[in-house]
């Protein structure tokens, strides 16, 4: 496949919500009406009639209960937009929304589309981790015994392990990292930086929610910041976003 360089594709515009936290701002919200705002705001702003829109691409991992049935096109529709235009939602787990733009990318690129739009919504206080393996019902796991032939089960937290394993980068290397991530994201805010491409959402409970994910951190950052495993302690560091302090254990090779 050849990009069709007579015509470039071009990003019109980048809209966002601001990060809550677990229980935060944005934590009596639905989804749909968290990303349709987005996605209405987009429109609002550029002023490109809607109707031009070839595909709405967007990511979500927890596809169940309000995030499940094309949360994406639901969203869509939920904000009065044009029923013309199709819509999909695609799961590639913590990069969903990454693929998404790079699929609405594509679209275009390859002259299937015009216009194209790729966004993404996660309501984590509502659809939390492993909402879609629930054990009731039943409905089976994500992998069986076949699966272990060919390889091992890990996670992402085991996979930032090995890696910093691999290049030698220590838990003080993380901390001091993520706090200079930390302060340049509270000096962002300070300054407004944000303040292009944010949109405001309307909340059943009113709460405040301009970047909740943010950390203040100074002297004794390790003892602050819990590590996954106690005897490793790189995946969760300063520089990750603060939606709660679920623990994760480290599962060993045998």
């Amino acid at each position: 496949m050849t990009t069709n360089t007579d015509n470039p594709v071009v990003i019109v515009d980048a809209v966002r919500t601001p990060i809550g936290r677990r229980n935060g701002g944005l934590s009596s919200c639905h989804s749909v009406d968290v990303l349709g705002s987005v996605q209405r705001a987009l429109f609002d702003r550029t002023g490109v009639d809607p109707l031009e829109v070839g595909q709405v691409v967007g990511g979500c991992v927890g596809q169940v209960g309000m995030q499940s049935m094309n949360v994406t096109r639901t969203a869509w529709l939920t904000a009065g937009l044009p029923i013309e235009a199709p819509a999909t939602t695609v799961d590639a787990q913590c990069g969903s929304s990454q693929q998404a733009t790079n699929l609405a990318y594509a679209l275009v690129a390859s002259g299937t589309v015009d216009v194209a739009v790729g966004c993404g919504i996660e309501l984590m206080s509502q659809v939390g981790f492993g909402a879609t393996t629930p054990k009731e019902p039943n409905s089976g796991r994500p992998i069986n015994r076949n699966y272990f032939e060919h390889f091992e089960f890990t996670s992402q937290f085991e996979g930032s392990e090995r890696m910093a394993d691999h290049w030698g980068i220590t838990r003080g290397d993380c901390d001091t990292f993520g706090k200079m991530s930390q302060d340049r994201a509270a000096r962002a805010w300070q300054e407004d930086r944000y303040g292009t491409q944010l949109v405001n959402v309307k909340a059943p409970v009113r709460r405040k929610a301009t970047g909740q994910g943010g950390r203040h951190l100074s002297r004794g950052l390790r003892s602050r910041v819990h590590a996954d495993w106690p005897d490793r302690g790189h995946a969760e560091t300063a520089s990750r976003q603060r939606h709660g302090h679920r623990r994760h254990r480290r599962r060993r090779n045998q």
